[in-house]
């Protein structure tokens, strides 16, 4: 059995998860916050197969954990879960990040569009950036309000995990 909490960093969310995983025979159980999901894992050197949700839908699914950081992709849609700390921890890092004007890349790919340009205003969790990861389109959302200073990369570009998308001033 394994246990602990998961914040989740995509889509954008305040949210944090407890979360607890326990194998019984072929099955997993997964518990996250107050759902229970039971996995089916076809394939365990992809990590891939098929989930139950509480509602009783089957989701197909693929997941990769890079270092702390959970990438789960569930019916194509891509969600980014990371590590959540003591709240001690997370008050200290929200302040040291604070000051923070960028927006990163979640994961490697291929900036597709680009929907701001230095200037423009933007909204916390308005789509900035899509781009293409996986076969998949992943939209880059703002975590915060503010004006764009500098798009960091032109449309075609390939990014890597981390890399600088574009700079963000905060409006006062």
């Amino acid at each position: 059995m394994s246990q602990g909490r998961l914040r989740q960093e995509y889509p954008i969310s305040d949210q944090v998860f407890d979360y607890r995983v326990e194998t019984q025979g072929e099955t997993v159980r997964v518990n996250l916050g107050e759902n229970e999901i039971e996995l089916a894992i076809t394939t365990q050197d992809t990590q891939e197969g098929w989930c139950r949700t509480p509602d009783g839908i089957s989701h197909h699914f693929f997941w990769e954990w890079s270092g702390e950081t959970l990438q789960l992709w569930m019916d194509g849609d891509l969600y980014i879960f990371g590590t959540a700390e003591s709240r001690r921890q997370a008050i200290r890092d929200a302040s040291v990040g604070a000051g923070s004007d960028d927006i990163v890349a979640p994961m490697p790919g291929t900036v597709e569009r680009i929907l701001v340009q230095p200037g423009d205003s933007v909204e916390r969790g308005q789509t900035v950036i899509i781009m293409e990861s996986m076969k998949m389109e992943l939209e880059i959302a703002s975590p915060r309000a503010g004006v764009v200073q500098r798009v960091a990369v032109e449309q075609g570009a390939q990014v890597d995990k981390g890399m600088r998308l574009l700079e963000l001033e905060e409006v006062s």
